[in-house]
C-alpha cells in the first residue's frame, strides 16, 4: 500500500511538472512579426504568413514540382535567415535559399512588406 500511494504522488507530480511546462511554452510565439512561412501541401506552394515576390513563389513553385515535393515548409526570418524542413532534400536547400534571398529587395525587411495570402 505505501508503494501505491508514493506511486501515485509521483505520478501527480509529473504531471503538474508537465502541464507547467507545456503550458508555459504555449505562450511562445514560433515566429516574429517579421517571418515568413512558406508551406507546401499536395505539390502546392503558398505564403501562410509573410510576404514573398511573385517571381520567387513562381521559382520555387517549380524547382519544389521539378524535385518531386510535395510537403514541407520553409521559414524566413527578418534577418534574412532560412529554415527548410526535413521533407526537403539537402541537395536543394541552397537553391531555395538563392531564389528567396535573390528576389528579396537589398532595403526591405520581412517586417516592412505587405501580407500576402496568395
Amino acid at each position: 500500500m505505501p508503494l501505491l500511494v508514493l506511486g501515485v504522488l509521483i505520478g501527480i507530480i509529473v504531471c503538474v511538472l508537465y502541464m507547467t511546462q507545456t503550458s508555459s511554452s504555449s505562450t511562445h510565439r514560433i515566429f516574429d512579426d517579421g517571418e515568413t512561412y512558406i508551406v507546401i501541401e499536395g505539390g502546392t506552394v503558398r505564403v501562410r504568413r509573410g510576404w514573398v515576390p511573385e517571381r520567387a513563389m513562381a521559382a520555387l513553385a517549380d524547382t519544389l514540382r521539378n524535385a518531386g515535393i510535395t510537403s514541407g515548409h520553409i521559414t524566413m526570418s527578418r534577418d534574412n535567415r532560412i529554415s527548410i524542413s526535413w521533407h526537403i532534400p539537402p541537395a536543394l536547400h541552397q537553391t531555395i535559399r538563392n531564389i528567396l534571398l535573390l528576389e528579396r529587395s537589398p532595403g526591405t525587411s520581412a517586417g516592412d512588406c505587405a501580407v500576402h495570402t496568395g
